[in-house]
């Protein structure tokens, strides 16, 4: 097992997943809303995939498909919160 291939599929899940979200006409994090405004599933999407590839090169396949799993709905079960975290901050600030 590689740890640096592990770390890799991590860092592009977690990336993946918070660009789907960022994606995301409801989400709280930009006040600008939504990033980019076409299309913005495809970079998500094409992160999580890839990490989804290179962890199935270093666990067995139940095994990085559950882990893979897990990493994606733990973070898109964050995203949510941290935005409206950082929406009540700029509302304090006045921002």
């Amino acid at each position: 097992m590689n740890p640096w291939l592990l770390a890799l599929s991590a860092l592009l899940c977690v990336v993946g997943a918070m660009l789907l979200y960022l994606a995301s006409p409801q989400q709280r994090l930009r006040a600008r809303g939504p990033w980019p405004a076409r299309h913005g599933w495809w970079p998500g999407s094409a992160c999580a995939l890839l990490s989804l590839g290179v962890v199935l090169r270093v666990l067995p396949p139940f095994e990085a498909i559950s882990a893979w799993l897990v990493l994606l709905t733990l973070v898109l079960s964050i995203a949510p919160f941290l935005g409206a975290w950082r929406a009540a901050g700029r509302r304090r600030s006045g921002a």
